[in-house]
């Protein structure tokens, strides 16, 4: 992973939300901004304008 790829939520993360939550981030699609500020995370801007450090095992890259 690195700045400027495409993201989506993994499985992982998506088997562990309520099912209304669930609905809401199966459409996200985030971009990598930059490495978080913990280690094996980074910063991501989703489309619904919500900027967070997400682990990279909760994240699945759909284009680099």
């Amino acid at each position: 992973m690195k700045a400027g790829d495409l993201v989506t939520w993994t499985e992982q993360w998506l088997g562990a939300c309520l099912p209304a939550e669930r609905a809401d981030y199966e459409t996200q699609v985030g971009i990598i901004l930059w490495e978080g500020q913990y280690p094996k995370c980074w910063h991501v801007v989703w489309s619904d304008e919500d900027m967070v450090d997400v682990h990279d095992d909760y994240l699945e890259v759909i284009c680099k």
